[in-house]
């Protein structure tokens, strides 16, 4: 089984990783395109890096 790498940001929001691309490789992106393509809601930028992720929501709850 493969597993999928949780990216947590310092804002405490948590995503699953796509896919990683160099911001170098790519040349006037449309991001919409891509996240269509790589089925993915989100684009993070770090470090020269693009971050193709799916945010995962939290939730609230109370414990009974």
């Amino acid at each position: 089984m493969k597993y999928k790498e949780i990216i947590y940001t310092k804002n405490d929001e948590v995503y699953e990783m796509k896919r990683v691309i160099t911001e170098g490789q790519l040349k006037n992106p449309d991001m919409k395109i891509l996240k269509q393509l790589f089925h993915c809601d989100t684009v993070l930028r770090s470090n020269g890096m693009l971050y193709f992720c799916n945010h995962i929501k939290s939730i609230n709850y109370e414990e009974i």
